[in-house]
């Protein structure tokens, strides 16, 4: 029977062990809970972000290019509020249209060009149309107070071709 007491001090021994630390699980989880939680919404939100960012910059190029394609001519003239409409129609899921605006402006091109004469702000063939689109980012979580925006812009300028 020698080799069953020290089975048994031992057993009861660990059995004590485990009857003091039964709590200590619950308290490491609150602890690292809410920091797993923060993390992985915060990756969320960047993906979010990297979206928004990524269509501001892909819709001011789209509205550029639509914008030199009915800049005059036979299609009529594009005006900055048919921009600005193309631009808030194209908005998607994860884009919030009232914090998407866009700008517009006619110019003679760098160089100067025969075809838009005058050096005035006309919308004609042979012009450029600049097109700035902003956005207002809005985070989901702001986990800094007075940070739970970002603001966003994207400019693309194209000859009027048309």
């Amino acid at each position: 029977m020698r080799p069953m007491a020290p089975t048994i001090w031992i057993s009861a021994r660990s059995n004590a062990r485990g009857k003091r630390q039964r709590g200590s699980t619950l308290v490491e989880q609150a602890i690292i809970l809410p920091v797993l939680l923060i993390l992985f919404f915060g990756v969320v939100d960047m993906g979010r972000a990297l979206y928004a960012y990524s269509f501001v910059s892909y819709i001011a190029r789209e509205a550029t290019r639509w914008a030199s394609v009915r800049g005059g001519g036979v299609n009529g003239k594009a005006t900055t509020g048919d921009v600005t409409n193309f631009v808030k129609g194209e908005a998607t899921t994860g884009i919030n249209p009232a914090n998407l605006a866009a700008a517009t402006v006619w110019k003679p091109p760098a160089n100067g060009s025969p075809l838009c004469p005058g050096g005035n702000a006309n919308n004609k063939p042979g012009c450029v149309v600049q097109v700035t689109v902003t956005y207002t980012f809005s985070f989901a979580v702001p986990l800094i107070p007075g940070s739970g925006t970002i603001p966003m812009s994207s400019e693309s300028q194209m000859i009027i071709t048309q």
